[in-house]
């Protein structure tokens, strides 16, 4: 599920819903919603998650998207001693805690060469992931280690107030939970069902939404645009759903022809 989480906006709304088995890897999901979610939103430039959406695919799909991937974790062991690599004007450059060396191209990656006799010196040097050669201590990467690198460190480059927007969509998940059982389990099954219980959830949610908005601010009638936008957003999405499950499911009465909504305004 994504959410929009502008601190500038009064108003924010779920933007997409995906439903996939339990045993489906959070990554390959962003995966095949990325280019959607583009899409619905043109002018997204960040996207905040967990620690479990990353992947090489994915870091090359957000800077095709010129979209900056923000995580409030990381997956996997964290380094003893962190390489810092940035690109600055086509080429790049690596820190370590001691130093900052210019990088050079080989055949088939990225080396960065580092002063033997610093190294020497550094407490950390027995946890370096530099390897120790002749005449220097060298750090090979390539262009998707320095992808995920960069996207390790985007947090650090937010002021603090936005590094915890993603707990917002943690408290719209309770609400598609409530009409669980006693058990925690949802009333139906099979995952046909369970995305239609998801997309009706979500076009609710945002319909309390903006009519909560509208309640504390009666003179932006401009929102019943928005109201229309976001119903044929999600039934145009609910209409995709239905034709990639209906060759599985064979339900040939699920072919719906959305028309475009009526303009309209509201007159004093």
């Amino acid at each position: 599920m994504t959410e929009t989480a502008n601190p500038e906006n009064e108003l924010n709304l779920l933007t997409d819903i995906a439903v996939k088995p339990n045993n489906t890897d959070d990554s390959d999901i962003i995966n095949e919603r990325i280019e959607t979610l583009k899409e619905k939103t043109p002018d997204l430039k960040e996207l905040h998650t967990d620690g479990g959406y990353e992947s090489e695919d994915n870091n090359q799909k957000f800077e095709k998207l010129k979209i900056t991937h923000i995580q409030t974790a990381v997956r996997g062991r964290k380094n003893k001693v962190e390489m810092k690599i940035e690109e600055i004007e086509g080429e790049y450059k690596v820190s370590c805690p001691l130093q900052k060396v210019k990088s050079e191209k080989t055949r088939s990656r990225y080396k960065a060469c580092f002063d033997k006799k610093i190294c020497a010196g550094c407490s950390l040097t027995g946890d370096c992931p530099a390897l120790i050669q002749k005449r220097y201590r060298a750090y090979y990467f390539t262009r998707e280690q320095y992808l995920a690198n960069k996207r390790k460190r985007n947090i650090n480059t937010l002021p603090h107030k936005r590094r915890k927007l993603r707990p917002n969509v943690e408290a719209t998940i309770k609400e598609f939970v409530k009409p669980f059982n006693h058990k925690g389990k949802l009333c139906i099954r099979g995952q046909f069902k369970t995305m239609m219980y998801a997309c009706s959830m979500g076009i609710s949610i945002n319909f309390g939404r903006i009519h909560r908005y509208l309640a504390v601010n009666p003179n932006l009638c401009g929102l019943l645009g928005l109201m229309k936008a976001g119903n044929s957003l999600f039934f145009k999405n609910l209409l995709q759903i239905g034709q990639k499950l209906r060759n599985i499911f064979r339900f040939g009465f699920f072919m719906v022809k959305i028309h475009q909504l009526p303009n309209f305004e509201i007159k004093y």
